[in-house]
């Protein structure tokens, strides 16, 4: 995936995205690790704030955090909220993408039931809407968001 988003250096070949090196397409890219990459310190709020200014855009942050069920924890430092909670707070960065291919690393991980029906649904939106994503997951997909599955087995 490192490589993929050109992170790491290819050993041969290259990746492009919409016909151009991937190494010019990092505004058309957003990748979320396994590590939610978050202030602690910061609340929610801010959070999402921040990832709003940088790209500037103009979002309402309440809105987004009852979106992806954080609703009341607006103003707690993300450092008092629970894996789940963070990981949510992580992925918020989804809901205001333009990005065109999303790269997520084992987005469901601490995520309920709930939650990952509304990120499939989400997953299913940015694909309609023309957007690739790549994920890496230990959790079965819905087969309307699949098109192409890689399994990879680790032996001991």
């Amino acid at each position: 995936m490192r490589s993929v988003i050109g992170l790491n250096q290819l050993q041969e070949g290259e990746v492009e995205l919409d016909q151009q090196p991937i190494s010019d397409c990092g505004h058309n890219i957003l990748y979320l690790g396994h590590k939610p990459a978050v202030n602690e310190w910061l609340s929610a709020e801010q959070n999402m704030q921040h990832w709003c200014n940088l790209k500037n855009q103009q979002i309402d942050v309440l809105e987004l955090i009852d979106k992806v069920g954080l609703s009341g924890l607006h103003d707690v430092p993300v450092k008092f909220l629970s894996a789940g909670q963070k990981r949510r707070v992580a992925l918020s960065r989804l809901w205001n993408s333009n990005a065109k291919l999303w790269v997520l690393d084992e987005p469901f991980t601490s995520i309920d039931v709930k939650g990952v029906a509304v990120l499939n649904a989400l997953f299913a939106r940015h694909k309609q809407q023309g957007g690739i994503i790549m994920v890496t997951s230990h959790q079965d997909l819905p087969s309307d968001v699949i098109d192409d599955v890689l399994t990879l087995e680790y032996r001991f």
